[in-house]
């Protein structure tokens, strides 16, 4: 399947997959922004591209980001078939250290990429359209309206 790729920083890579059956392809940053106003690391990956009509692109930390204190903030991310504007991953520490004094800000754990490094993985996914329908009851089930952990350990 084609996937059309924009480059729009020049150090752009196109995504990779690490091993010929990787699951998901590889993207690395080309920009790293850290705000302290929302608390969070803004990683540019440097292009856009255009995904076919009926799939979406979905975005997921690499492994290696569980031996951190950091995580992806909207993860898993979602891009639309008909958005081709420049991709970027946003990370939030979720350990924060101590307060600098002379800074007045908060310091977090280091944060573990640079630019060039392999910062999350992409992969496709079929979008399959389906159609609400309004009832005024559901089928009923074993498990009915049982919510988190009634299923047991």
């Amino acid at each position: 399947m084609e996937v059309l790729f924009k480059r729009i920083h020049p150090n752009a890579t196109i995504p990779k997959q690490a091993t010929e059956f990787a699951a998901g392809w590889d993207v690395t940053a080309t920009e790293i922004e850290f705000s302290h106003v929302t608390d969070l690391v803004i990683c540019k990956l440097g292009f856009a591209i255009k995904i076919p009509d009926g799939y979406r692109f979905v975005i997921v930390p690499r492994s290696s980001l569980t031996n951190t204190h950091w995580i992806i903030q909207n993860s898993p991310a979602v891009g639309d078939s008909d958005f081709t504007g420049e991709y970027q991953v946003r990370f939030k520490c979720i350990r924060k250290n101590k307060v600098d004094l002379n800074k007045g800000q908060i310091v977090y754990d280091n944060f573990p990429y640079n630019i060039g490094d392999r910062i999350a993985q992409i992969y496709l996914e079929a979008v399959i359209p389906i159609e609400f329908t309004e009832v005024y009851n559901l089928p009923e089930t074993k498990r009915g309206s049982g919510a988190y952990g009634s299923t047991g350990k």
